[in-house]
Formats: structure tokens, C-alpha cells, sequence
């Protein structure tokens, strides 16, 4: 206590309070100082307090929230930092005291300790009967205080002091310096702004409840406590919280005692963490609803929570899941080396990764995860953990299997039969071959005209009306489906016939968007249908002979035949009658080439 020199550090008035609690620790924790009231409160620890730390006298679980306190105030010794927290009692009870706590710090600005003024919040009745014993204490001659001595007090009291008479305007007599820090304006001005300096300074929709609340506490003779926003010379509004007692002096005037803090950290910290807990209501909401897997875990990347979807997808409960390390089900036998390493160096080096991986479920059951992970970092940047969210893309990787394995038949088949594919985008006016439809019409893929361009230029121009009626046609909507056969002149000089089908795609309001279709190189099935057409015709004209240019002759010599047979002019009867039975033969050989003929005239109708 002589080290530290109190009586110069702290006035009399407040070592000797019967009001506030005053101690001074050093940085451990350890009792440096204790006023009377508060040695009092502690005596079933210690006859003397000094050497003591301070958790002997607070309730155990508050002990954190002063360490808390204390760091505060070293990061920023010129604010004083308030905490309520419960004072331990010797019946193993505790009563409530409010704290305000700044750091000391010595000639070279380095801190060494604390001051700690504390108000028990406890019981009304026995602050006011403190507040009487302080009085009568204060009058002891031994305990007054000088000039330095209150000076040092109102320094070091981490608030503004002021004194206001009880008269009609509350009219300050007396407010410390410190409220230049807290309004922008010095003491000078409210002393000469008595009546409305500080009082035109609270915001104008906080006046009634602040003058009720002083009102109230006159009246009833009880210490108030009220918090109020101010508006700062700057602009700013500040948030303070006042606390006074009503003094009645029969022998001077009535006058309200108090001091103004500022809270404005406090409730901003209050709203940022209410702020704070609504947000992770509203995502803990939305993780715990959303079809998406999400999981979350700490710094050692064990899993702390998932959602309920990681439950229905993997088939593990959260019991099960909680404390495992982020990615146990991947079996890096179903994924690539690659990924994996991938996988692991992310969580070595805590970097954000977007990855497709294979993963088991708990019966087994392979499944696909389309998995999105970032690190997780608080305020100050310390890594906390992951959080990935996933998306199941099992069906979405089968169909897309199922269409790879499609598309590789039809690769097969088309290039088996040489039929090329061909796209036209009406919205952007791009049309698409494949190789095939290159070859077809003679060209490399690598030609430096465009497939609408060699379509164009190339088609016979004996087709091209009829070509650009048909694509009209499927363009505006008038067919939805076709089959055309139609030549084109190959960049060889060749003339080839194509056999084309095209489809018509729609849009839901029914605008034509897209025609798909094939094309096939059938110049030989032409050339083959045409030579066996002139066969067809060469064979009809052989039998027309046949069937009546020979049957007329072979009619006269049967009419011969028949005369000479009924007038006997033959001698020579078997002569005649083998002549008759070969006229006979040769009729009926002439009838079978009719019959043909006249089946062969159907089928090339037909065709």
C-alpha cells in the first residue's frame, strides 16, 4: 500500500466509501488494495485480503468474465470496462455487484495493475443504509479528503462525476472533466449552460423516461439507474447509462449525487451478439431444412454438427457421426489417387475446394457428392474448422453414364452406316455437323466455309427450290417431320443423291427453336434403283415381243394348219399331226411368256 501510495492515487472519500467496493490488484489477480467496506464483505476469507487473488471472492463461474474484463482494459487502458458478476458469500450465497474496471499504468505507460470500483446491486435497503453510514463517516475529520486527494478521484473514476441541485432545471454545479470525452464539450461549457447544457444533449424521444425516472427516485429516496442515448458534438449518438441518489441535507441544499458511463461498446456488443444469435438461428434454419447435406467441424476437422440430410443420405446417425474426422466415408478405392490427395492437401493447407467425390453409405450403398468446403474463421482470424455442403449427384452421374453409354451405340451405329448428324439453332443461326456430314458433301472438317455455307452452295440447283420450300416449311411450323432426297455437287465435281431427315424442337409456348436430323450418302441405292428401272423396261419390251409380235405369225400357220387338216390335202396324216401337236407346244410356251408379262407389268407399277 505505501508502493502503490493510495491516499494519493485515490481520494479519501472513496477509500472509505460505504457505497462503492474499491480494491486494486496487480496483473495476476492478486490483491494490491481493499477499502473497509469491502474487507468487511470478505472477512471468512482473510483478515486481510492483501496478497489474496480476487477469485477467493468471486462466485467460481464468473471468474472467466473478469479475465474477460481485464484484457479488455489492457487493450485499451484509457476505457473503463463495466461486468456484472456475483460475489461469493460465506454461506456458499452470492449477491450481485457491478464492476467498473480500468487499467493502472505506470510512468512509462506500461500497465501494472488494476482499479476496481464496485456497486452491490443486491438490496436497495442496504445501499441507502450504506449511503447513511458513508454520510456520517465523511463527517469524521479523519477521513476527509484535500484538493489532490479529489482531484486523483475524479481522474481516475472511469466516468463524468457530477452534482445537480434539486431545483426546478436540475441546474449542474458541479460535472469532472471526463465529460468532454464523452459529449465533445467541456466542463466550462456546462457549468456556464447550467440549466439545459447537458439536458438538451439527450435525444429528444429519451427525455421523458430519463426526467421520470430522476423524478421517481427523489421522491422514493432510492439510488436510479438509467440508460439514455446523447447526441456527441460530432453528430454521434452515444449511449450512456447514468446512476445518481437523491442527497437531502437538512443543513444545505437537496442535491442529486451520480455518475454518466458510456455504454455505447456494450450495446452495440449486445446488439452485434443478438444480431449474431439471430443469424445463426436463421442458418441453423435454413442448414437444418435444406435438402443439402451440411456438415461442420472443429478445428481438427472432427465433425460437431450436421443436418438432417448427411443422416438421410449416408444412413449414419449424428451420434454416429459426431467426432469422426470430415470425410471418413470417401473410399478412396472408388475415386481417383488424385482427388483423394486433393481431398487431404485441402484440409493440410485449410483452403477452400469444390470437388465431385464418391462416397459409401452406412449399408453400403455407393452414392455421389458434389462437395462445396470452405474454412471457417472468426474475428481475429483463427481457423475454427470447415464447413462443407454437399449435393447428391448419384441420379444426375447415372443418367449422365446412361447417356454416354447411348451416345457411344449411336456413335457406332450411325458411323457403322455412315449417317451424319446435323444441328440448326434458329436463336443464334449456328449450324453443327458431325465428320460424317463433311465427308458426305465432300468437304474436311477444317474447310474454311461454314457447314450453312457448304450446305448452301452446294445443293444442285435443279433441288434448290424444293430443298428451301421444305426447311421454310419446318422453320415456321408448318411440319414438324420429313424425309427428302435431294443432290448436291461435291467439291469434286461429283454428283451425289442425299436421303435427309429432319425433326422440328419447340419451345413450351410453341416456337420453333431447333431442327435435329440425318443425312445419308444413297447414291448408289439410286443409281442401282434407276439401272434396274431401264432392266425392268428392257424386260417389258422383250416380252411384249415375245407375247405378240411371235404369237401373230404362229396364229396364221395354226389357221393353215386347220384348213389343210379339214380338206385332206396331206397325204401323209402323222406329218400333219406332229405339225399340229408343235403349233400346239409353241402356243402354250407363248401364253406362259403373256402370263409373266403381265406380272411383270404389275410389280414395275408398283415400284
Amino acid at each position: 500500500m505505501n508502493t502503490l501510495q493510495v491516499d494519493k492515487l485515490l481520494p479519501q472519500q472513496l477509500l472509505y466509501s460505504r457505497i462503492f467496493s474499491v480494491v486494486i490488484t496487480d496483473l495476476s489477480g492478486a490483491y494490491l488494495y481493499v477499502n473497509k467496506l469491502f474487507q468487511e464483505n470478505f472477512t471468512f476469507v482473510s483478515d486481510k485480503l492483501i496478497g489474496n487473488h480476487f477469485s477467493a471472492t468471486v462466485f467460481n463461474k464468473d471468474v472467466s468474465y473478469c479475465n474477460e474484463a481485464a484484457k479488455f482494459s489492457i487493450k485499451d487502458p484509457t476505457q473503463a470496462v463495466g461486468i456484472t458478476v456475483r460475489k461469493a458469500l460465506s454461506n456458499n450465497d452470492y449477491n450481485w455487484t457491478q464492476w467498473e474496471i480500468k487499467c493502472l499504468l505506470n510512468e512509462h505507460n506500461q500497465p501494472y495493475g488494476f482499479v476496481c470500483v464496485g456497486f452491490d446491486i443486491t438490496n436497495k435497503d442496504r445501499y441507502q443504509q450504506s449511503i447513511d453510514e458513508s454520510n456520517k463517516s465523511i463527517s469524521e475529520p479523519s477521513i476527509k479528503m484535500n484538493h489532490s486527494q479529489y482531484v486523483s478521484l475524479i481522474k481516475n473514476i472511469p466516468g463524468t462525476i457530477f452534482r445537480r441541485l434539486n431545483d426546478t432545471t436540475n441546474s449542474i454545479v458541479f460535472i469532472s472533466s471526463e465529460i468532454f470525452k464523452l459529449t465533445g464539450y467541456t466542463t466550462a461549457h456546462f457549468l456556464l449552460n447550467r440549466t439545459n447544457g447537458f439536458d438538451r444533449l439527450i435525444l429528444e424521444e429519451d427525455r421523458a423516461i430519463v426526467k421520470s425516472s430522476i423524478s421517481k427516485a427523489i421522491v422514493s429516496f432510492e439510488p436510479y439507474e438509467i440508460s439514455y442515448r446523447i447526441k456527441h458534438k460530432d453528430g454521434q449518438i452515444k449511449w450512456v447509462c447514468e446512476r445518481g441518489q437523491f442527497v437531502n441535507d437538512n443543513n444545505a441544499e437537496a442535491y442529486i449525487d451520480g455518475s454518466i458511463f458510456d455504454i455505447t461498446a456494450q450495446i452495440n456488443n449486445q446488439y452485434e451478439l443478438a444480431k449474431s444469435k439471430l443469424e445463426i438461428k436463421r442458418l441453423s434454419l435454413i442448414a437444418e431444412s435444406t435438402n443439402n447435406p451440411v456438415i461442420i467441424t472443429d478445428a481438427n476437422e472432427n465433425i460437431i454438427w450436421i443436418n438432417q440430410a448427411v443422416t438421410t443420405i449416408t444412413g449414419y446417425s449424428s451420434m454416429e457421426l459426431i467426432g469422426k474426422k470430415m470425410g471418413f466415408t470417401i473410399q478412396e478405392n472408388n475415386n481417383e489417387p488424385s482427388i483423394h490427395k486433393k481431398f487431404q492437401d485441402h484440409i493440410i493447407t485449410k483452403t477452400s475446394f469444390k470437388e465431385e467425390i464418391n462416397s459409401t453409405s452406412k449399408n453400403g450403398q455407393l452414392f455421389c457428392l458434389e462437395i462445396d468446403c470452405n474454412p471457417l474463421h472468426d474475428d481475429d482470424g483463427n481457423y475454427l474448422g470447415f464447413m462443407c455442403i454437399g449435393n447428391d449427384i448419384t441420379n444426375r452421374k447415372n443418367l449422365q453414364n446412361n447417356q454416354a453409354e447411348l451416345l457411344q451405340r449411336l456413335t457406332l451405329a450411325t458411323d457403322s452406316a455412315k449417317i451424319g448428324i446435323w444441328e440448326i439453332n434458329l436463336s443464334n443461326k449456328q449450324v453443327i455437323w458431325d465428320a460424317t456430314m463433311f465427308d458426305i458433301f465432300g468437304f474436311n472438317r477444317n474447310a474454311n466455309d461454314t457447314p450453312f455455307q457448304i450446305w448452301k452452295k452446294q445443293i444442285h440447283p435443279d433441288d434448290k427450290s424444293m430443298v428451301f420450300r421444305i426447311v421454310s416449311d419446318l422453320t415456321t411450323g408448318k411440319k414438324g417431320i420429313v424425309t427428302i432426297i435431294f443432290r448436291i455437287n461435291t467439291n469434286k465435281g461429283l454428283v451425289r443423291f442425299v436421303e435427309a431427315h429432319a425433326i422440328v424442337r419447340k419451345s413450351s409456348m410453341g416456337k420453333v427453336m431447333q431442327l435435329i436430323g440425318t443425312a445419308r450418302n444413297v447414291t448408289d441405292e439410286v443409281l442401282v434403283q434407276e439401272k434396274l428401272k431401264q432392266q425392268n423396261a428392257t424386260l417389258r419390251d422383250i416380252a411384249f415381243i415375245q407375247s405378240h409380235e411371235i404369237r401373230r405369225p404362229l396364229a396364221n400357220i395354226l389357221g393353215v394348219i386347220e384348213v389343210l387338216n379339214n380338206n385332206k390335202t396331206i397325204a401323209n396324216q402323222d406329218i400333219l399331226e406332229h405339225l399340229i401337236q408343235s403349233a400346239n407346244e409353241l402356243d402354250i410356251q407363248i401364253r406362259s411368256i403373256v402370263q409373266k408379262t403381265n406380272k411383270l407389268e404389275g410389280v414395275v407399277s408398283v415400284v
